[in-house]
């Protein structure tokens, strides 16, 4: 079954006829990893416990802990995405900066072509 093209944060995209669009490969596993990462959990009510929510984490000065429960949060995604490699494993980096912006760059090697690949996002606030 074809995913919907839809980014985290922006409209679903149709085609010149109207249709959904559609999107397959390193695009549609991108969205499914941005979705997994900033969904909160139990907000998806068909799956109570989907979800990182790494949402809350913005806006301001993060302790070491919540530091350390973030970077857990990021590998428990990748570990269960079965499109994303795990020899070599995927390494990530998050900054959060003096305004509270939390950004995120995953690299990984995309599982079907071997084919290495870099993710960069920013996390919005809940209700943003």
């Amino acid at each position: 079954m074809a995913d919907e093209f839809h980014w985290w944060g922006q409209d679903t995209q149709f085609s010149a006829s109207g249709d959904d669009l559609v999107v397959t490969g390193v695009t549609e596993l991108n969205q499914r990893i941005v979705r997994a990462l900033l969904t909160p959990p139990g907000t998806y009510i068909w799956h109570p416990t989907y979800g990182a929510g790494l949402g809350r984490f913005v806006g301001r000065a993060l302790s070491t802990e919540e530091l350390t429960e973030i970077q857990s949060l990021i590998k428990s995604v990748l570990v269960n995405e079965p499109d994303v490699q795990n020899q070599p494993a995927p390494t990530f980096t998050y900054q959060n900066d003096a305004t509270g912006l939390l950004s995120v760059t995953i690299n990984y090697i995309y599982a079907p072509t071997g084919v290495p690949q870099t993710l960069n996002f920013n996390v919005p606030a809940y209700g943003s």
